[in-house]
């Protein structure tokens, strides 16, 4: 009796054993088959990261200062070429250029920029002001919180800023001229000059009066003609009103900016006004270069973008470091025509071929 009570205690002791066992190596199996899958899940994770070029493109540096820079056209072509050329001098400078309002699901005012810059206490500010007495204000705002601001293309000079960085309104005033001379004579005697709203009239007129200083021993009737920037849709048809105009159509249209520009273009081309009316425009982006090409656009005023960002950065980096710089500075203009617009679209391409 005994014997066979120790046999039944020996079996259920076995199988405790084996259970155990069983259960031991079902949690290690499971333990190594997490361990597996977790190890594919990284890997696939860091192979999926390198692909999409995150892994590279986190930069944990850091940077003596932090710039920002503002305009209400941040995704317009020239404004990326200006930032490009902001950004590839602070690193050199060891300063981190931050583009304010850029690729944002809500539209914020110019304004509204300015104030989240000054909020995140930046140390220094890049910015194309518009005419709102509120910008002259903020400009004070932030050199009372101590931080430098630059103003780019556009000046407010009754502000505290540091400096101005432009183009000299006289300078591409005469240039304009010279572009006039080429193209008057057979009949064309009428050029429009196109103002933009938002646009620094000051600035404007100076352009305006250097254009008619040019051409004045010709017999040329040289007029303003304003354009309404304050909707997506007003400049164009504005543009569009002036080329129709029956009473007194231009034969020849300078342009000061290059939407305008795009604009004028299109507009000669849907109302069969090629050849009738001369563009003289601004800017050199694709659309613009591909139209000299075709002869359907005289020429074009552009300014190096990124040579212009840099200068922005070298300025405020200077007053920064000694406390003061030059009150003006400027950039140099050069001319697009049918003579070398080949080779700046040829550049335009390699660029473009080195960013992919």
């Amino acid at each position: 009796m005994l014997i066979r009570e120790d046999n039944v205690s020996m079996d259920r002791l076995v199988k405790r054993i084996k259970k155990n066992r069983i259960i031991a190596f079902a949690s290690i199996s499971s333990i190594a088959a997490g361990l597996v899958i977790i190890f594919i899940g990284m890997t696939f994770y860091k192979n999926s990261i390198s692909k999409i070029g995150i892994a590279e493109a986190i930069d944990y540096r850091t940077y003596q200062y932090h710039y920002a820079i503002i305009s209400k056209e941040a995704d317009a072509p020239f404004w990326e070429a200006i930032y490009q050329g902001a950004l590839d001098q602070g690193k050199e400078q060891n300063v981190y250029v931050e583009k304010i309002g850029s690729n944002l699901s809500v539209s914020y005012s110019l304004k509204d920029l300015m104030l989240m810059a000054i909020a995140a206490k930046v140390d220094g500010i890049i910015i194309e002001p518009d005419d709102e007495e509120d910008m002259i204000e903020l400009i004070n705002m932030a050199d009372e919180e101590g931080i430098p601001v630059i103003t780019v293309l556009k000046d407010a000079p009754l502000s505290k800023r540091k400096s101005f960085i432009g183009i000299n309104s006289y300078n591409q005033g005469q240039i304009y001229g010279k572009q006039v001379l080429e193209v008057l004579g057979a009949g064309k005697q009428k050029v429009t000059v196109l103002f933009n709203s938002d646009a620094m009239e000051a600035s404007q007129n100076i352009i305006y009066s250097s254009i008619r200083e040019m051409v004045d021993n010709e017999n040329v009737e040289v007029k303003t003609a304003t354009v309404n920037t304050q909707s997506a849709f007003s400049p164009a048809e504005d543009i569009r009103n002036i080329i129709m105009d029956t009473q007194n159509p231009p034969d020849v249209l300078v342009c000061l900016s290059a939407v305008d520009t795009k604009n004028a273009y299109q507009a000669v081309v849907d109302y069969n006004k090629v050849g009738d009316i001369d563009i003289i425009g601004y800017y050199e982006e694709d659309l613009i270069l591909k139209a000299i090409e075709k002869d359907i656009i005289h020429s074009t005023m552009t300014i190096d973008a990124k040579q212009l960002g840099a200068i922005c950065v070298e300025a405020l980096t200077e007053f920064k470091e000694t406390n003061q710089v030059s009150d003006y500075l400027t950039v140099d203009i050069s001319v697009i025509n049918g003579e070398n617009v080949k080779r700046y679209i040829k550049e335009i391409e390699s660029e473009k071929e080195v960013i992919k």
